[in-house]
C-alpha cells in the first residue's frame, strides 16, 4: 500500500474525504491555535488511514508542540501509519524550528510505548492523580518526544537479568507484587501486551488487576525511580510465565 500525507490547514487543498472522528471535529480549535492536522491516506483509493493533530505552545523549557490527538482508522492494516504520522509531525515542527512534542499517555498501553519510547526515544515521567471514570487510580505519564535528542537504549541490564529484577511477577496472567524486591540499582517492570480493551477485560476477570499494576509503578516512583526504556524481551530471556514486554526503571532521585 502506498500512503501519502496531507496537511489540512497549511498544505495545498486536496480532495480528501475525512471520517467523522473526534480529531477532525477539533480542526477549528487547532487552526485557531496555528496548529496542523496531518492526514495519511491511501494513495490509490484516497481512504483516510490516520491523522495526527499538533499545535504550538511553550513551557519552562521553551517552545514545543502539543499533541491534540492521533487516530488510526480501520483499513490501515499492517502499514505503520502511526510511525509515518509522527515522522511527519516532526518534519512539520522542524520547519518551525521546534523539536519537542509533548502529551500525556498511560504506560500500560504497550503499543504506544513501543511507538513512543522504543521507536522514537520519547521520555516518560510519572504523574500522580489520574483516575478512571470509576474512581480507580490510573497509571499516567507525561511524554515528550525530542526529535533532535531521542532517548537511547541504556545498558543497565542484560535481557536475561530483566525477569529477576521485575517488581511484578505474573502467574497465569495475574500480576503479583514481589515482596522480596529491594529498591537498589536498576529494576524492571514486566507487562503482557495491553490495550484499552484488554485492560478492561482483565479488570473484570482479575480482582485488583489495575490496582496491583498501579501500585508497582507507584512504589517505584516513591523510591525515586523513573522510566529509562521500554522494549520487548528476547525469546531466549522468556519463559511460560514471563510476559513479553518490560520497562527498565532507573533511580532518578536520591531519597
Amino acid at each position: 500500500m502506498k500512503v501519502r500525507t496531507v496537511r489540512l490547514i497549511h498544505g495545498p487543498p486536496a480532495p480528501l474525504a475525512v471520517p467523522d472522528a473526534p480529531l477532525f471535529r477539533e480542526l477549528p480549535r487547532i487552526r485557531e491555535r496555528r496548529g496542523e492536522i496531518i492526514v495519511a491516506a491511501d494513495t490509490a483509493s484516497g481512504t483516510t488511514l490516520g491523522a495526527i493533530g499538533i499545535f504550538p505552545d511553550k513551557d519552562e523549557g521553551g517552545a514545543l508542540f502539543r499533541l491534540a490527538g492521533m487516530e488510526i482508522f480501520s483499513g490501515a492494516g499492517e502499514t505503520a501509519v502511526d510511525e509515518l504520522l509522527l515522522e511527519q509531525a516532526g518534519a512539520y515542527m522542524a520547519e518551525h524550528r521546534v523539536r519537542r512534542l509533548a502529551f500525556g499517555t498511560s504506560p500500560l498501553i504497550t503499543a504506544s510505548a513501543l511507538l513512543y519510547v522504543t521507536r522514537f526515544g520519547a521520555r516518560y515521567v510519572w504523574r500522580e492523580g489520574a483516575r478512571t471514570p470509576e474512581g480507580q487510580p490510573w497509571p499516567h505519564v507525561s511524554c515528550e518526544c525530542d526529535f533532535d535528542d531521542p532517548l537511547a537504549k541504556p545498558l543497565d541490564l542484560r535481557d536475561d537479568e530483566i525477569p529477576s529484577r521485575s517488581v511484578l511477577l505474573w502467574r497465569d496472567g495475574v500480576p503479583v507484587t514481589r515482596k522480596d524486591i529491594k529498591f537498589v540499582g536498576p529494576l524492571s517492570l514486566l507487562l503482557p501486551e495491553l490495550d484499552a480493551e484488554r485492560i478492561a477485560a482483565e479488570g473484570r476477570r482479575v480482582p485488583d488487576f489495575l490496582e496491583t499494576i498501579y501500585g508497582a509503578f507507584h512504589a517505584l516512583h516513591l523510591h525515586g525511580y523513573g522510566f529509562a526504556w521500554f522494549d520487548r524481551l528476547s525469546e531466549a530471556a522468556r519463559s511460560s510465565e514471563t510476559p513479553p514486554f518490560y520497562y527498565l526503571m532507573r533511580r532518578t532521585m536520591t531519597l
